[in-house]
């Protein structure tokens, strides 16, 4: 079994200075995404994106988010989506990156979804509790086995669909509503799973059947669509992975940290501590398209 340390070199290596976008060899036609402010943006604008790399993730999403135009970050459905069409020569498929897609435990004490008093999962799509600030305050704080760190209160008002930047989060599904098929998801939504769905997966590569069962793969995607289409394109002899830290986890402490698309077979990732590197893209809108 590799180390921890051997795990991270084997999935970030050493920095590497910003690529140039290529010109690609195969777009294909693909549904259009929504984003908060209702414009539509098609799967080339984000493989024409502008990548934004840093020593930890607080300083690589603190860049990709200064700017003053109208822009959004991929979150892990939107980049899965662009990866899939994207050739092979295309950034995407030579590094990691990191997805605005947050993934946090807690539990559920109002029964606002599930049980009352009930562990859960709860993602967060498109920006909502780590904010840079906030990283940087888990950080000062001390983070709990790589996560970081929610007070009861943070916690209870994301549940609520109150986000750290002072906007509403509107949509959070249950997973059997993701697991069944939500059409236009927009940019930023939420997913709440039952813990004891996910807490026991193995933290592994999977075959294809599996890929598909898992219910962190189906909520970290937002569903099932371009799964299969990911699968062949991502996976080698030992299927696919989907990685995180659940495994003995307690999720009384409510607790999260932001999720990875990785290089190929390394697949969705969530193994990785809230200070660890960070490349986020970032897709102009409108005005401020590129």
């Amino acid at each position: 079994m590799k180390s921890k340390q051997d795990y991270l070199k084997m999935l970030f290596g050493e920095p590497r200075a910003r690529e140039q976008n290529v010109v690609l060899d195969r777009i294909q036609t693909t549904a259009p995404i929504y984003i908060p402010n209702n414009s539509i943006v098609n799967i080339n604008d984000i493989l024409n994106g502008e990548e934004f790399y840093g020593d930890n993730q607080k300083e690589a999403l603190e860049k990709a988010l200064d700017y003053n135009g109208e822009f959004y970050l991929p979150n892990m459905r939107e980049l899965i989506s662009a990866k899939v069409q994207a050739d092979k020569s295309h950034k995407f498929w030579k590094n990691w990156y990191s997805v605005h897609t947050e993934e946090n435990i807690g539990i559920d004490t109002q029964g606002s979804f599930y049980k009352k008093g009930e562990e859960i999962v709860l993602l967060i799509n498109g920006g909502g509790i780590w904010t840079p600030d906030r990283i940087q305050k888990a950080y000062d704080k001390g983070l709990l086995d790589g996560s970081g760190k929610i007070n009861p209160n943070e916690w209870n008002d994301a549940l609520k669909g109150k986000l750290a930047d002072g906007k509403s989060l509107k949509n959070i599904y249950t997973y059997e509503e993701i697991k069944k098929g939500v059409s236009n998801l927009p940019h930023q939504y939420g997913v709440v799973v039952p813990y004891k769905l996910v807490k026991d997966l193995e933290s592994d590569y999977y075959k294809k059947t599996d890929f598909f069962k898992n219910p962190l793969v189906i909520a970290r995607n937002g569903g099932l669509e371009n799964l299969e289409e990911y699968y062949d394109l991502a996976s080698n002899s030992n299927g696919l992975g989907c990685y995180h830290v659940y495994n003995g986890r307690s999720a009384s402490t409510p607790q999260g940290r932001l999720l990875y698309l990785y290089n190929t077979y390394y697949g969705l990732g969530g193994y990785d501590y809230l200070v660890n590197l960070g490349r986020f893209v970032r897709v102009g809108v409108g005005d401020a398209r590129r």
